[in-house]
């Protein structure tokens, strides 16, 4: 089955900015995890360089620079980066946004950073490009930088329920996505000229409430329940996030 593309803009249009705190997401399990394991390796965030690539409206790059980072956003939709830019305007951040392809990274842009990331990028791509994406992570960054790439786990049956829903009621509109293993996404890596480290999956209790639980509350238009934001072992596998980081090799 061949790729089919999503209108991103189009997507982008369509959702309302004012559901996107990122006070939520920097309350979470994903950016906790990220956070500790950053500055595990490099001692703090605070002067790193950071690229969001796919990055829509850059929301983790956003949490990146309340930390001090000097941040790039690159996206091939002009309406994700109006967005992003907006979003940084508010908080008076600095960002440098880019409009380009992850398959054809501007040159000058390869090997210059800390760090590299993508959130729900990787799984809209097939075949050789699902290898080519996480290539990119890779060649982004310094001999010193980490990539955090993010997909979804094809583990989780919370998960692939949600989305199987969706595409029955014919509200799908992300075109295709295919959720990886973590075995796929070390291996890929590895093909990249990178190296996995150890995967982590984000919150198992987390994606049952969010993904399970309150889609049936809010359709019996009851209030949804907060979202846990634990690690708990055996439960996490089933975790919808998928997070693989991923340094270069020697």
């Amino acid at each position: 089955m061949p790729e089919q593309a999503a209108d991103w803009n189009a997507v982008w249009r369509s959702d309302n900015m004012e559901f996107e705190d990122a006070g939520v997401e920097e309350r979470g399990l994903r950016w906790r995890i990220q956070r500790d394991l950053i500055t595990s390796r490099r001692g703090a965030i605070d002067g790193l360089r950071v690229i969001e690539i796919g990055a829509g409206r850059a929301t983790n790059a956003l949490l990146y620079a309340r930390q001090g980072a000097t941040v790039t956003v690159l996206d091939h939709s002009p309406v994700a980066l109006q967005q992003s830019a907006q979003r940084f305007t508010q908080e008076n951040l600095p960002v440098e946004t880019v409009l380009a392809d992850v398959f054809d990274l501007p040159p000058e842009m390869l090997g210059m950073y800390d760090v590299s990331m993508s959130f729900g990028l990787c799984e809209h791509f097939l075949d050789e490009r699902r290898r080519r994406v996480v290539a990119a992570h890779v060649e982004l960054l310094n001999p010193a930088g980490i990539a955090i790439v993010n997909v979804p786990n094809q583990l989780s049956p919370f998960y692939r329920a949600w989305m199987w829903l969706a595409k029955r009621r014919g509200t799908w509109t992300l075109g295709t996505e295919v959720p990886f293993s973590a075995n796929e996404m070390c291996d890929l890596a590895r093909a990249a000229g990178g190296v996995p480290l150890q995967p982590v999956y984000v919150g198992g209790l987390g994606t049952l409430v969010n993904h399970g639980l309150n889609p049936v509350l809010r359709r019996l238009s009851v209030t949804a329940v907060p979202v846990p934001q634990v690690q708990i072992p055996i439960l996490d596998f089933l975790a919808y996030d998928l997070l693989v980081p991923i340094v270069r090799a020697a």
